[in-house]
């Protein structure tokens, strides 16, 4: 700039949307005046010729001015910079087109970016007297939506784009006019121009064309410089985006459409526009090699191309859109090599997701069925995978080599595959979507129980189902629903466990016992033993280690069904409580035994197998307990299939059978309910502590002396023998000092327990000249040496060594605390848990005190304060 910009005497405004160079010309024929001196006038640094005559508007000024140059024009024209920067194409970088490095030239390679000149609307041109939009510099303009035409290309006389070259300034602008220079002689065009534009001849289009319904849209996209319709409505993408896709559609639509199919996708008009004459390029004479590649020389090119990318983008949503880009595929399938997820990558640049979204749907019908799943091509936006390999192992690790039983069943058809096999291929696939593994890699993941080659069959076999996208979508749902949320259950780890341990033999034998359940012939505890094994690990029942006797047999298999129908929820518990054990000597202590994904997941989908959830259960129960195979008949009978009848057996067991209907499962039950009548706890109360005889608590409590006995064998307590009791009537002298005198029982409480009157328990004390003690006190010998003693012992002791059986429950205290639970004690020194909890129990509550703070999960059992000084205390006695 060499002086400041001097305001001109006369101003004229650019009109909206108008170019620069239209702008300056237009002011430089309203004052009357030559180009080059108006912009002289701006203190514009001109080019000049040869004999210093000026050459006109630099070409670059009408892409970019620099922050001078805009202020000097605001100054002089009196237009804010703002508006005067918006003159130039820079306005629409970013948007509508890009920048080439350096900012002085639109980059041809991006969005259609056009090298130089501009279509034009005869009309247009007309109506304004000769001013030049701007838009019409773009790749995208093709039409004029107020005049209802298509823009003309080239001037009618000299063939050539117009405002390719700067304007002459020698002489006063009619912008009207082409301003293309003579040619050269040699060149095909010598005449010269100044051909009058406005009496150009351009296609005329009827109202509501599809062409002038694509121009509004594309005019639409760059002034919102985002885009929220059809299958952008979920995501919408930035004005460059969609038109990247529109070019990229487009490009299918120019090289690769054949002109019959052209023909029957858009109106006549248009269709005869494009078709009549070669793509020949104004810019050079020449036919164009891979149109739609760089912007396509003719305005009836960029509206085909446009239109047909339209009639694709403006479906309601990524299927719908899908689906008509289907249709253009195969029309052009026989011109491309291949067409495959991958091959968009060759459609260009910048291209949006949606458009890929759009894509895959489009290729769903040829997909093969894991890439059906990997692409997610049943959700509202199907998408190649962006899982690393890291988030698909740590998505392993939260699934069960034998997929959910509550999942398999829904997933599982009636007939053709077993739900058996198809559990751990279900659980291999859902390590697929979004995830470049391969069916090898998922399956060894998974836990390496089957191959491939395995998950491609039954994979095939899913295909065919007329469910097959709802069940692609519970895989997916199911997907998205492990990625976002922690699983209670570490499967990773679990399948690495040493299993060898599991259910011990005298285990189950206990177990039965405890449970009223016939423990079999060992075929039953086998199965127990592999069904245990496979909640736990997750791993399939014939995984079971050898040295547990697993699963062997077809046979054997079949036979677990009847084991399903069998078991109690007595039994079921108690195995829960074993597996929770199990779980605990391997350090886990967080974890439930099993687990399920929520079913609410596969709410609205249309699958091959029954609900659970939908079986009669009083029905079930009912019918479990009529036949030799009650499982296959029950599935028959509530129309659904034996796994529907198996899971739901196992989440609620049938209620145990009537006690007649078998001697031996009678006598469990019987034992089982007097267990839970009377536990260990009591029994120790009643037998040890109140000193009742096994009649006693018979007729206490209904259960025989037979089941009591064999109660007292399982809660390990001593059973007093005949020298204890009275015989034939006769009080022994020995048994009546030890009762009366040393354990301090009343006369009433003897006599219950021999069955006889107080008044005769007394005639016999005096028979063995035992004083008896005075009615509110204790005032015999034997009963003050005894207190006596207790004065000697220590002071944190003397209230629990005066009942019976105390110094063996002082002993019992002194036993357990080595051991981090009481259950543990319990197993190591061979007595019944509850048994040995009675007696601690008994010995804090006669001291008045807690002796153990009890074990919680990750912290083990370890002695309070005042327990510790008890320990010492009894240490000393025991010494």
């Amino acid at each position: 700039m060499r002086t400041p910009a001097r305001t001109l005497p006369i101003r004229l405004p650019p009109l909206p949307g108008e170019a620069l160079d239209s702008w300056l010309e237009a002011t430089a024929r309203r004052m009357d005046t030559a180009l080059g001196d108006v912009l002289l006038h701006f203190g514009f640094p001109v080019r000049h010729r040869a004999g210093n005559q000026f050459k006109g508007i630099p070409a670059d000024w009408t892409i970019v001015l620099d922050e001078q140059q805009i202020n000097a024009l605001a100054r002089a024209t009196g237009t804010p910079p703002e508006a005067v920067a918006a003159l130039t194409l820079a306005h629409y970088d970013g948007r509508a087109l890009h920048m080439s490095t350096g900012g002085r030239a639109v980059s041809r390679h991006v969005l259609w970016g056009r090298g130089g000149g501009s279509r034009f609307c005869p009309e247009c041109l007309l109506a304004s007297g000769g001013r030049w939009q701007l838009s019409w510099r773009l790749g995208f303009s093709f039409a004029c939506t107020q005049h209802r035409r298509l823009l003309a290309d080239c001037c009618p006389h000299c063939g050539r784009v117009p405002r390719q070259r700067p304007r002459s300034g020698r002489s006063v602008p009619r912008p009207e006019l082409c301003g293309n220079p003579p040619t050269r002689p040699a060149r095909p065009f010598s005449a010269g121009c100044g051909t009058d534009l406005t009496r150009a001849s351009t296609l005329l289009l009827p109202p509501g064309h599809p062409v002038l319904t694509a121009q509004d849209r594309v005019i639409e996209i760059i002034d919102g410089a985002t885009a929220a319709f059809g299958p952008y409505r979920t995501s919408p993408q930035p004005a460059s985006a969609v038109l990247a896709d529109i070019r990229a559609l487009g490009i299918r639509v120019l090289s690769d459409l054949p002109a019959a199919v052209l023909r029957e996708r858009i109106p006549a008009d248009i269709a005869e526009a494009h078709l009549s004459t070669d793509p020949v390029s104004p810019h050079t004479g020449q036919a164009t090699e891979r149109p739609g590649f760089m912007a396509p020389p003719r305005a009836a090119d960029t509206s085909v191309a446009v239109t047909m990318a339209l009639s694709i983008l403006e479906q309601p949503g990524i299927h719908p859109a899908g689906e008509a880009l289907r249709g253009l595929l195969e029309a052009v399938r026989e011109e491309l090599t291949q067409i495959s997820a991958t091959s968009i990558d060759s459609w260009g640049r910048g291209i949006s997701p949606a458009l890929q979204s759009v894509h895959l749907a489009a290729l769903a019908p040829s997909l093969r069925p894991s890439e059906y799943v990997r692409y997610r091509i049943t959700t509202e936006t199907p998408r190649r995978p962006t899982r690393t390999t890291q988030g698909i192992e740590q998505r392993a690790r939260k699934i069960p080599t034998m997929f959910w039983p509550s999942w398999t069943v829904r997933l599982t058809p009636p007939e053709g595959i077993h739900a058996r096999a198809l559990a751990p291929v279900l659980a291999a696939l859902l390590l697929i979507p979004d995830s470049r593994t391969s069916l090898d890699q998922a399956a060894e993941l998974i836990g390496d129980t089957i191959d491939g080659i395995e998950v491609s069959r039954l994979l095939q076999e899913l295909n065919a189902l007329p469910q097959w996208p709802d069940i692609v979508t519970a895989l997916d749902r199911l997907t998205g629903h492990l990625d976002a949320n922690s699983t209670p259950i570490h499967y990773g780890r679990r399948r690495l466990l040493d299993y060898t341990g599991l259910l011990p033999h005298a285990r189950w034998l206990e177990i039965c016992r405890y449970t009223g359940t016939p423990p079999g012939t060992g075929r039953r505890e086998r199965i127990a033993r592999s069904q245990l094994f496979q909640r736990l690990s997750g791993l399939p029942a014939e995984s079971v280690p050898d040295a547990l006797g697993g699963l062997d047999s077809a046979e054997f298999r079949a036979t677990a069904l009847r084991f399903n129908a069998l078991q109690t929820s007595e039994l079921v518990h108690a195995l829960r409580q074993e597996a929770l054990a199990f779980l605990a000597s391997h350090h886990i202590h967080n974890e439930p035994v099993t687990w399920q994904p929520p079913t609410t997941l596969l709410a609205g989908l249309s699958l091959p197998g029954p609900d659970p959830a939908h079986v009669d259960l009083p029905r079930l129960h009912q019918l479990v307990r009529e036949r030799q195979h009650p499982v296959q008949h029950a599935a028959q009978v509530l129309g659904t299939t034996v796994e529907a009848i198996r899971h739901a057996l196992d989440e609620h067991p049938a209620p145990a059978p009537p006690l007649t209907k078998n001697a031996a499962r009678a006598t469990g039950r019987i034992r089982q309910q007097a267990r839970q009548a009377i536990p260990a706890e009591r029994f120790t109360q009643l037998y040890l502590d109140e000193r009742r005889s096994l009649q006693q608590i018979a007729t206490l409590t209904g259960f025989s002396r037979r089941v009591l006995t064999d109660l007292a064998k399982e809660y390990r307590i001593p059973l007093r023998g005949p020298q204890d009791h009275k015989r034939r009537g006769t009080i022994e002298r020995d048994w009546l000092i030890e009762q009366y005198v040393r354990r301090r029982r009343t006369l009433p409480d003897l006599a219950r327990e021999t069955g006889m009157s107080p008044a005769n328990m007394a005639r016999w004390a005096h028979i063995h000249n035992i004083p008896l003690r005075p009615r509110g006190g204790a005032s015999h010998h034997s009963t003050l040496r005894t207190a006596d003693e207790a004065e000697a012992l220590p002071a944190v002791l003397r209230k629990a060594l005066t009942g019976p059986y105390a110094r063996q429950r002082l002993a019992r205290f002194l036993a357990v605390q080595p051991y981090p639970t009481l259950t543990e004690a319990a197993q190591d020194l061979g007595i019944h848990q509850s048994a040995l909890v009675a007696q601690i129990n008994r010995l804090e509550d006669d001291l008045g005190q807690p002796l153990f703070e009890r074990a919680e999960r990750g912290r083990a059992m370890k002695l309070t304060r005042f327990g510790k000084r008890v320990a010492a205390a009894a240490q000393l006695i025991k010494e």
